[in-house]
């Protein structure tokens, strides 16, 4: 699964709000209209999000 086929938001535009903002997966989901219906996606979404940001270094969390 790449998006929410409820709401049709696909899971990449949710990273990119995600990597932009630092904010939670599911508040950004939610707020763009997914994961709320059937909630279906979730367990994909999440992995899919978690996975593309391992290794990512997020403005103002570096500790070097």
């Amino acid at each position: 699964m790449i998006k929410c086929h409820c709401a049709e938001v696909f899971f990449d535009n949710i990273l990119c709000v995600v990597k932009e903002t630092n904010r939670p997966i599911l508040e950004v989901a939610r707020e763009l209209g997914a994961a709320d219906t059937c909630t279906a996606c979730v367990p994909d979404m999440l992995a899919y999000i978690e996975r593309e940001m391992e290794g990512l270094t997020l403005a103002g969390n570096s500790t070097h």
